[in-house]
């Protein structure tokens, strides 16, 4: 049985009255799972689109599915195909990779003919797909969001560009979650064709701005692939009894339930951003999510990137501001780093823009507004 779920309740405030209205269309948002980001920058769009009147449905699979359920509880949801992308630590990790295309490659046919036959069960009107090629509908409005325009890979970085670009080069538009001049993600983002639709529509940043309820000295919120994330929190456990009292761990893993004080499994939007605006300091990973959440939020981090990730390992250096530091995963003196960044003073910034008001102009047909 086929479903319509109407949100009496939902408050479009933030929407300015002359925003593009998306009633009666229906919008497949399709999310790769690799960290919790591609989840949470996507939700920024899902709220709008639901506040413009949309009927959404989204695709995932693993933590970015459960973290997305969460949030959406009320929205249909699909399963795609876990591509059980794992990084190893140093000089494992690109052949690790190498050795994982094939696997993904299967896993990605697999994605293209499910949402295939998504589409001629719900006929949408068009899709939206973070990171996830497999979005593509062919004669339906689809969109494709990275901020990776550019790989950054050693000696294959010219070959997975390419590589890349072929996946998506037949979506309708690509867009970029950044400001035009690429002030997060610098020559990650750089067109390699005069001939891409590239859109760039703001920094995403799911989490409000709201007043402390209390003071945290630190908070040191867990992203990332397996195993790393886990060897990251294992290090994080042994090193906080040297670390000011009262730090909170935030695990990122919405279906676990570990018990022990000063530990949190997993935050939702509204607990994450009460937790930065009372948190002196966030430690996290230099992901481009996270990174999205710091500017917003004009906050204080130690940044510490994925072991072998070189887009984090880039985007660390390129995107530091005044107050951020940058640490390397079983390296870093985190009580040394942490008294820096502390010390800090930090200045107010101007709130980053809303969402373009004709965000969704090319899912409107002919006369719509």
């Amino acid at each position: 049985m086929f479903v319509i779920f109407v949100f009496s309740n939902w408050n479009p405030k933030r929407v300015p009255e002359q925003a593009q209205s998306l009633k009666r269309k229906k919008i497949l948002f399709v999310v790769l799972n690799w960290g919790l980001g591609h989840a949470t920058r996507t939700e920024v769009l899902i709220r709008e689109a639901l506040a413009r009147g949309a009927e959404v449905h989204i695709a995932s699979d693993g933590d970015a599915l459960a973290v997305l359920m969460q949030s959406f509880p009320k929205q249909i949801f699909h399963v795609l195909s876990d591509y059980k992308i794992r990084y190893r630590s140093g000089f494992r990790n690109l052949p690790s990779l190498i050795l994982s295309i094939p696997r993904v490659m299967r896993m990605h046919f697999r994605d293209v003919r499910t949402i295939r036959e998504l589409h001629l069960r719900y006929q949408y009107d068009g899709v939206i797909s973070d990171n996830r090629p497999s979005g593509l509908l062919v004669k339906v409005p689809s969109v494709y969001m990275t901020h990776q325009l550019r790989i950054r890979a050693r000696w294959l970085s010219s070959i997975l560009t390419h590589g890349h670009r072929m996946m998506y080069r037949k979506f309708d538009e690509v867009w970029v979650p950044d400001l035009k001049d690429r002030v997060l993600s610098g020559a990650l983002s750089k067109p390699i064709s005069k001939r891409m639709k590239v859109r760039y529509i703001g920094p995403l940043s799911r989490l409000d701005k709201v007043e402390p309820t209390e003071r945290i000295p630190w908070a040191a919120v867990l992203s990332g692939p397996e195993p790393l994330r886990s060897e990251w929190e294992k290090e994080l456990l042994e090193v906080r009894v040297q670390l000011p009292e009262g730090g909170v761990i935030v695990r990122g893993k919405p279906e676990e339930h570990l018990q022990e004080e000063g530990v949190i499994n997993y935050l939702d939007r509204e607990g994450l951003s009460q937790l930065y605006a009372n948190a002196e300091v966030v430690v996290c990973r230099s992901g481009y999510s996270s990174l999205m959440d710091l500017l917003a939020l004009n906050k204080k981090a130690l940044l510490v990137p994925t072991p072998g990730q070189l887009e984090q390992e880039y985007l660390a250096v390129h995107s530091t501001r005044n107050n951020w530091r940058v640490g390397e995963q079983g390296v870093v003196d985190y009580q040394t780093m942490l008294n820096e960044v502390m010390s800090i003073q930090t200045e107010d910034k101007e709130a980053i823009a809303s969402l373009p008001t004709d965000l969704f102009r090319l899912f409107q047909g002919k006369g719509e507004s």
